[in-house]
């Protein structure tokens, strides 16, 4: 039996003439990304950032800020976001940092016509930053129903349905 392990790329193992790769770790030497040393600061900044870009209607940096497994493809996530309403005003009600890889900050969101209640938004850390982790949210807004203002969020999967009406 010989091991031969070559900067991180392979582990190989020769058993009885067969070649069986045991592990691969390609990247090289990159070193892991490391948390900010204040998270919660950084994922507040990136939550405001991605507000005012959606208040300015700046889609490039709301595309740049934030990741959304519900479209397979950018140009039905752009379309997405077009669509939807332009909000006017938020207020960060609370963080929650307890797990600083993936921060939730809870925000009310002011359109001309109406507030929604407070929303939980996720930003996880990926690739040395924080994105926003954008999902379905369920928001009943009808005053005259019981359950009114409250919030429901959607299982994380690909919406097909939605993909198809903003391709």
């Amino acid at each position: 039996m010989k091991i031969a392990l070559h900067k991180k790329l392979a582990c190989l193992v020769v058993l009885g003439g067969t070649l069986i790769v045991m592990a691969t770790g390609f990247g090289g030497d990159k070193e892991p990304y490391k948390l900010p040393d204040k998270p919660k600061e950084a994922a507040v900044s990136t939550f405001s950032e991605y507000m005012n870009a959606s208040m300015s209607r700046d889609y490039d940096k709301m595309l740049s800020l934030s990741d959304d497994y519900r479209f397979k493809t950018e140009r039905a996530r752009l379309n997405f976001l077009k669509a939807q309403g332009t909000p006017i005003d938020y207020r960060i009600m609370s963080v929650d940092d307890s797990d600083p890889s993936k921060i939730v900050v809870s925000s009310i969101t002011k359109y001309k016509d109406m507030e929604l209640p407070p929303i939980k938004h996720i930003l996880a850390f990926e690739e040395g930053k924080y994105k926003l982790q954008m999902r379905n949210v369920v928001v009943n807004m009808i005053p005259s129903s019981p359950d009114y203002k409250t919030v429901e969020y959607e299982p994380e999967e690909v919406d097909d349905d939605l993909e198809n009406n903003f391709n």
